[in-house]
C-alpha cells in the first residue's frame, strides 16, 4: 500500500431519484436523492472533510437531474472555500466553452488565494449540447471544441505565469488577450494543478500529455482494462511530446457502494442497472448485471472495495473521486472512510 493515494468526494449538486411513477433514476450519480437541499449539501461537504477525504469535487452542468435543478459550480466552489479549512476543492470538470478562459484564469487565481492554495482546476471540452442550446452558446464540432480547450489551457497558464503587476498577452486562432492582468496570482507554485477530463485517444489524451497534471476518466471508463489502456495511450503521447509521464497523475471517477448489508447492495444495484448511456457512449459495453457493475463500480464490503481499489492502483491510478450512491444516507461514505481509506494511508 502507498500513502500517495487520495480519496475524494463528489458533491451531489443535483437530484437523481426516479420521478414519481417511474422506476429509472433521472441521473445515475444520485439515484436516491429526491431533491436539492442546501443544508444537506453543505453538511455532506463538511462531513467529507471531517472524515478525512482529500478533496471535494463538483461537476460543471446547469440543468442535470430531477426538475433540472442544479447548483452552479463556480459559485458553489467559492462558498466551499469559505466554510471548509483543509479539504481541496475542484471542478470535475469545468466546460471550457461556458466561460472565457482569460476570466477563468482570473477567477481561479482569486479562488486559490481565498482558499489558501486548495484549488484544483478540472477542465474539459464540453459535451452537453442541450445546455449549449438552452443557454445560447454555439455548439461546435468535437475537434473544434478540443482545439479551443487546447488554446484555453495555454492562455490560462500564460496568465498565471506572468509576473505580478505585468499583463499577459496571447494571440491564438480562437482566443486573444492583450495586457490582461492576473494579479494577485495563484498562491500554489507553480500554479493550481490542472486536471483534464476526456477519453478520445488521438486528440484529448494528447492534450493531457501536453498540459495536464492529472487525467480524469469517467464513470463509463473506470474498469481496470480500459484504465490500463488509456494510461498507456497517454504515456505514448508523452513520448511524442517529450514529457515525463511520471509528471501526470491518473484518477478514477465513479460510483461507490460500501456496505455490509447484502440487501442494501442488491437494492442499489437494481436501482442503478441497467445504466442508460448518453449517445456519445453508444459503443460502451452494457452495465446490466451485478457482474457488469463490479467491473465499473467500487462496491461491496469494505474488503471488496479495497480489492477493487488495489486493482486500479496496480495499473497506475492514484486519485479516487467517488459518488456515494446511497446518498442522502451517509452510511456508505462513513464506512468507506472508517474501514477502506485507512488501508491505503
Amino acid at each position: 500500500m502507498t500513502s500517495d493515494i487520495s480519496f475524494e468526494f463528489n458533491v451531489p449538486v443535483f437530484a437523481g431519484a426516479p420521478d414519481e411513477g417511474d422506476d429509472e433514476p433521472v441521473h445515475r450519480d444520485t439515484p436516491k436523492l429526491e431533491g436539492l437541499d442546501w443544508d444537506r449539501t453543505k453538511e455532506s461537504i463538511l462531513l467529507a472533510e471531517e472524515l478525512g477525504f482529500d478533496a471535494a469535487w463538483a461537476p460543471d452542468h446547469l440543468m442535470l437531474g430531477r426538475d433540472k435543478a442544479e447548483y452552479e459550480v463556480w459559485t458553489l466552489l467559492s462558498a466551499m472555500a469559505g466554510f471548509t479549512e483543509d479539504i481541496n476543492i475542484g471542478s470535475l470538470v469545468l466546460c471550457n466553452d461556458y466561460r472565457n478562459p482569460a476570466l477563468v484564469a482570473k477567477m481561479a487565481a482569486t479562488l486559490d488565494v481565498i482558499s489558501e492554495g486548495r484549488l484544483e482546476l478540472g477542465l474539459g471540452a464540453g459535451w452537453h449540447d442541450g445546455e449549449y442550446e438552452a443557454y445560447g452558446w454555439e455548439y461546435r464540432d468535437g475537434f473544434e471544441r478540443l482545439m479551443r480547450l487546447d488554446e484555453g489551457i495555454r492562455l490560462i497558464k500564460n496568465m498565471w505565469d506572468t509576473d505580478p503587476g505585468e499583463g499577459a498577452s496571447f494571440s491564438g486562432e480562437r482566443y486573444e488577450i492583450d495586457e490582461a492582468y492576473c494579479t494577485p496570482g495563484p498562491v500554489q507554485d507553480p500554479h493550481p494543478p490542472i486536471l483534464v477530463g476526456g477519453q478520445g485517444e488521438q486528440v484529448t489524451l494528447k492534450l493531457v500529455a501536453k498540459h495536464a497534471d492529472c487525467w480524469n476518466t469517467d464513470v463509463f471508463n473506470g474498469d481496470v482494462d480500459t484504465l490500463e489502456h488509456k494510461i498507456g495511450v497517454i504515456e505514448d503521447h508523452c513520448d511524442t511530446v517529450g514529457r515525463d509521464p511520471d509528471e501526470i497523475e491518473y484518477s478514477w471517477d465513479g460510483h461507490i457502494i460500501c456496505t455490509h448489508d447484502e440487501a442494501k447492495l442488491e437494492n442499489l444495484i437494481d436501482l442503478m442497472t441497467p445504466i442508460q448511456f448518453e449517445e456519445e457512449y453508444k459503443d460502451q459495453p452494457p452495465i446490466e448485471t451485478v457482474e457488469d457493475a463490479r467491473e465499473y463500480f467500487i462496491m461491496g464490503t469494505p474488503e471488496e472495495c479495497a480489492e477493487a481499489i488495489q486493482r486500479r492502483i496496480d495499473v497506475g491510478v492514484t486519485k479516487f473521486q467517488g459518488w456515494f450512491i446511497d446518498f442522502p444516507e451517509t452510511d456508505g461514505m462513513e464506512l468507506f472512510a472508517d474501514e477502506v481509506m485507512p488501508q491505503f494511508q
